[in-house]
């Protein structure tokens, strides 16, 4: 038996309480290898998550040529319902606030087969150059990055 990841992209605005914003939404078929003895995601495995989702983000706004490294200072995570093998989980992503020194990230991770939430999770990403010492975001990356940014913070 062959089993297939399936990859999902797309954007989406959002009303939530009166405001709008643009979610960015990975859909991820959940494979074994994520799953514990029990067929649930790994704790984790949820952050691995956020990081696939944030690469897509990143691939889908060609930002070719751009050089950014964003090690991370602050992960959290509020885990409320499991996933497990071969659920479709969605993540829902957007950005909190974007600074020339700093990005924080907000997730939704949903059971997308029984439209749950799983978990909620942030992270805030710094920028630095190859010498691991502080940079700031360019212009186009904070650009291209505003689309996705929580409207009542901007």
């Amino acid at each position: 038996m062959i089993f297939l990841r399936v990859f999902i992209l797309y954007a989406t605005s959002i009303d939530v309480r009166g405001y709008c914003m643009k979610k960015f939404t990975f859909i991820y078929k959940v494979p074994w290898v994520d799953t514990d003895a029990l067929g649930i995601v790994h704790f984790s495995n949820y952050f691995r998550l956020c990081e696939r989702t944030e690469q897509e983000l990143f691939n889908s706004l060609n930002l070719e040529g751009e050089e950014i490294f964003l090690p991370r200072v602050h992960a959290k995570c509020d885990y409320r319902y499991p996933l497990k093998f071969n659920q479709n989980a969605k993540v829902m992503m957007h950005i909190l606030e974007i600074g020339r020194r700093h990005i924080t990230l907000d997730y939704e991770i949903w059971n997308d087969d029984e439209n749950k939430l799983s978990a909620h999770c942030t992270i805030v990403v710094v920028p630095v150059d190859k010498d691991m010492k502080s940079a700031d975001l360019n212009e186009n990356i904070i650009k291209k990055l505003s689309e996705y940014v929580d409207d009542q913070k901007k």
